[in-house]
């Protein structure tokens, strides 16, 4: 007799026996497709005017490694060292200032970087298309309506377009276009940038950047400094606004008092950097000598983009879908002494002053597929209860305990596969909507889609089969006596 097939012929016959383990590994795989949506990046549109504005799609700062569930070496706290002119770091990560930052012990930790040495270090990773620097000093930018400190930031406009997030007509106000005058594009939030028109002069007062070298417990490290002492003021004209739009939020009160849905409020970046082109900002620090004491320090070949020191580089990929995998690689290639995070990431992180390390989805998978594991089994056994004097029959017929042990894990693994089968094809139905937002083709999906498959099926099938051998073994014990006693 072939106790397979019969198995198989009883949960056709009484599927209502088994229909919640069916159900729950169609959930649990289902689930587990829906945590990996474009699970090596991002579709296009998201954190689009944050990578905008930081000049990139992956951020890479001198510090502040993500964490990861499998560390093994000894971290210890230490305090934040830099200023919020350096970099983004404070926008993503508000409490590094006030907690510090996570880092090995042989760390150099927070200092400025030369992007030279880094992108020969990424020279060799795929999906790169440029790596550039973040230029950014503290200034007073004055007008007839007062004065405000903000950040003069060089600025290009190479990656992501910027056009989208300009409150003037790019096409009657191009940005970076005048050459016989000094040129910005100024904020649109907050005073005084708010008052402030397309046209207007502004006077901002710049402080000299000094490049210097400070110990730490891998060697000597750059480090940027400013003087106040030798500042200078230049005159620009705002030759555009712009105002960068990272979300919205409900406004309850206005909500409240009026009828229907509640309007929305719309949330802007705040960091008040006026832009200039990156040629502009370059001259105004060879002026106030900071490429002079820069190269007296031993650091610099005369290139100002690729060796004079930066707290910040972002990478700008070919494809938005493989951003995940990206990051990894550039992890992997300068080790655990630089922070590296995809922009969402670490918007995420803003959000939600959480942040799961990546290798966390596949443990949270596995629990996942494991607790479906645990019900298929549970309701095997409580099938298999229901039917000892089935068990007893084929005892009288001659079933063997081995018999017995396929009979039971047969119900298992074919409650455990439909239901882990209907879950997965459920999920990748949903999942190719995200198709539409992607850089992904179709064949990259397929693949994926497929490796998925027999990934979350092989572990679902395994872990039902194991679990549910030590109900095959408790029904294989069972004599013949035993079960039809009562009969």
């Amino acid at each position: 007799m072939d106790f397979s097939k019969l198995a198989m012929t009883e949960i056709r016959r009484n599927s209502t026996r088994t229909i919640v383990g069916v159900i729950t590994c169609a959930l649990a795989a289902m689930i587990v497709v829906l945590i990996r949506v474009v699970p090596e990046g991002y579709n296009v549109g998201v954190a689009l005017p944050e990578r905008t504005f930081s000049g990139g799609d992956i951020l890479i700062f001198p510090a502040q490694a993500p964490l990861s569930s499998s560390e093994t070496n000894m971290l210890t706290w230490r305090n934040w060292q830099g200023s919020d002119w350096q970099s983004h770091l404070l926008y993503y990560f508000k409490d590094t200032a006030k907690t510090g930052y996570l880092a090995e012990e042989a760390c150099a930790g927070w200092r400025a970087m030369i992007p030279r040495e880094l992108i020969e270090q990424l020279a060799s990773i795929p999906n790169i298309r440029r790596i550039s620097a973040y230029r950014s000093v503290p200034c007073i930018v004055g007008t007839d309506r007062g004065t405000v400190h903000a950040f003069l930031r060089g600025f290009d406009l190479e990656g992501h377009p910027i056009e989208p997030h300009l409150t003037e007509d790019p096409e009657k106000h191009p940005p970076f276009t005048r050459k016989d005058e000094l040129e910005g594009i100024a904020p649109n939030v907050g005073r005084p940038f708010s008052s402030i028109e397309v046209g207007d002069v502004i006077s901002i007062t710049v402080p000299k950047v000094v490049v210097y070298r400070t110990a730490s417990p891998s060697g000597l490290v750059p480090q940027l400094a400013v003087d106040w002492e030798g500042a200078r003021s230049y005159r620009f004209v705002v030759s555009q606004k712009y105002a960068i739009q990272v979300g919205e939020e409900t406004d309850a009160a206005a909500g409240a008092a009026s009828p229907g849905p509640p309007p929305s409020i719309p949330i802007y970046w705040e960091r008040p950097e006026f832009l200039v082109p990156m040629d502009v900002f370059e001259g105004i620090l060879a002026e106030l000598g900071a490429l002079t004491a820069h190269e007296a320090t031993g650091l610099a070949s005369g290139d100002f983009d690729l060796d004079f020191p930066t707290y910040q580089l972002a990478v700008t990929v070919d494809r938005s879908s493989k951003i995940r995998e990206t990051s990894r690689l550039i992890r992997e290639a300068l080790g655990s002494d630089y922070g590296v995070y995809p922009v969402a990431e670490a918007r995420s992180h803003m959000a939600s002053h959480v942040v799961m390390p990546p290798d966390m989805h596949t443990v949270y998978a596995a629990l996942i597929i494991g607790f479906a594991a645990v019900v298929v089994a549970g309701n095997t056994y409580i099938s298999v209860a229901q039917q000892k004097r089935k068990l007893g029959l084929l005892r009288v017929i001659g079933a063997t305990s081995k018999n017995i042990v396929q009979y039971i894990l047969t119900l298992v693994a074919y409650v455990s596969a439909s239901g882990t089968f209907y879950g997965i094809a459920a999920g990748n139905l949903l999942y190719l909507i995200t198709l539409i937002g992607s850089d992904m083709t179709l064949k990259e999906w397929l693949i994926q889609a497929l490796g998925d498959f027999g990934k979350i099926m092989g572990l679902s099938v395994g872990l039902s089969l194991a679990i549910g051998f030590g109900i095959a073994w408790w029904a294989s014990r069972l004599s013949c006596a035993e079960v039809l006693s009562h009969e």
